[in-house]
């Protein structure tokens, strides 16, 4: 073991330098190829070596085809503004679903479909909106709002820590959405018995209303089907795009880039229209933080590092589940995003996924929660923060609420990935 530790010192050194540049709020692009450069020079490498790290990195076609799925991403959510699909979403659901408590949670679910930085100021001010009358505080309001935004990221193919999980895993697309399909819906569960029903419970007049106009059940099952065909009107694009990657196993770049060409298509034009569009969907921030991770995944590749890791655990006695967990949760907790715990862990835990020439979907699976549990809990969310500042709430009583949840999510998960497959 201990021949083993001086070959693991560079990428501790590399890791302690990625913290400490993140504590200082350097940008996740930055630190990552700083961080690289770090473990090069401490495994032995120059110059020489660094450049031709940077020449595989930008010329590797996985890292290409994200980068344009970003782009598309990013076209999308803008394209759903001009086509005021939020506003149609809003005026569907106010007018159509009669339980208000239930609005609460669905606003935020709905608009947490498409990953807008920030989305959950917006969301917070819907939920203020639907909550009028209603017997609810502020933290509810608050756990509601900021639980329900988040019940994609496990899953939906359009969130930039999922497409890395997808790519750096190596796990096929529609088989990764199936994967991580039942943390959705304990995610889903646990938000419904922790915070939606004690609500719901006690608004049962507000919440058990007569539907306007004094509806029967015959027009109110025709009722139904109108607000269905409704909503599936609006969130069409999202839909057709799981619908292709899951039934077809394709790419999501081509459902995505079909997509984007339609909504471009209904999208009323005016002068500077294109220039605009393409202006806020280039995010450089974004564009960098993927340079910066799979910059981060080659360098390591190239140090001969992760042959050692399944050693030194094996010599240390360590169970690969200890990794699985602590290090995602860890940087989950310290940089509050999916695609920057998935970017910092998944390179080192790619040995681990693989262990014995096999790919261990539980470790998948169990890594990705954990790191997600950790930006959930992590009070440098944006949308923590945003959250707590909208409703003006108290941090510690609504930290301390989503501690119960996250661990029963936990257990659950840790028993599925235990089902699906974990390394010996």
């Amino acid at each position: 073991m201990n021949e083993k530790l001086p070959q693991l010192l560079p990428l501790v050194i590399a890791v302690v330098f990625l913290v400490i540049l993140l504590a200082f709020k350097v940008k996740l692009g930055l630190s990552l190829f700083i961080s690289s450069g770090v473990l090069l020079v401490f495994s032995g490498n120059g110059p020489v070596e660094l450049v031709e790290i940077v020449r595989r990195t930008v010329t590797d076609g996985q890292f290409l085809e994200i980068i344009g799925i970003i782009l598309l991403i990013n076209l999308l959510e803008e394209l759903l503004r001009k086509t005021n699909y939020f506003d149609r979403a809003f005026q569907v659901l106010q007018g159509t679903v009669k339980n208000r408590v239930k609005i609460t949670a669905l606003f935020p679910a709905l608009f947490g479909l498409i990953p807008a930085f920030g989305g959950a100021k917006f969301s917070a001010s819907l939920v203020d909106l639907a909550a009028q009358d209603l017997a609810i505080d502020r933290t509810e309001k608050s756990l509601l709002n900021y639980w329900f935004r988040h019940v994609w990221e496990f899953c939906s193919p359009l969130f930039p820590g999922v497409i890395l999980a997808i790519y750096l895993s190596g796990v096929e697309t529609g088989k990764y959405i199936l994967l991580m399909l039942p943390s959705t819906i304990l995610f889903i569960v646990l938000g419904t018995v922790f915070f939606l029903r004690p609500v719901n419970v006690r608004n049962q007049a507000a919440a058990g209303a007569a539907p306007v106009g004094g509806q029967g059940q015959e027009e109110q099952r025709r009722g139904f089907w109108c607000v269905f065909l409704r909503l599936f009107r609006i969130v069409w694009p999202i839909l057709a795009i799981v619908f292709v990657v899951v039934v077809f196993k394709a790419s999501i770049l081509w459902p995505l880039l079909l997509t984007v060409v339609v909504l471009f298509a209904q999208a009323p034009k005016g002068e500077g229209f294109v220039r605009e569009l393409f202006r806020k969907a280039w995010s450089l921030s974004t564009l960098g933080m993927v340079f910066g991770v799979y910059l981060f995944k080659t360098t390591f590749e190239w140090t001969g590092i992760p042959q050692e890791i399944p050693v030194l655990m094996a010599a240390a006695r360590i169970p690969s589940s200890v990794l699985l967990i602590v290090f995602p949760f860890t940087m989950g907790l310290l940089t509050a995003m999916p695609s920057a715990f998935v970017g910092i862990t998944y390179p080192v835990l790619l040995p681990i996924f693989n262990h014995g020439g096999l790919l261990h979907l539980g470790a998948v699976m169990l890594a990705y929660v954990a790191g997600h549990i950790g930006t959930m809990l992590s009070p440098l969310h944006l949308c923590f923060v945003l959250t707590v500042e909208h409703f003006q709430t108290e941090i510690l009583p609504f930290w301390t609420r989503l501690l119960s949840p996250q661990v029963i999510l936990f257990i659950l998960t840790y028993a599925l990935a235990w089902v699906f497959g974990l390394p010996g």
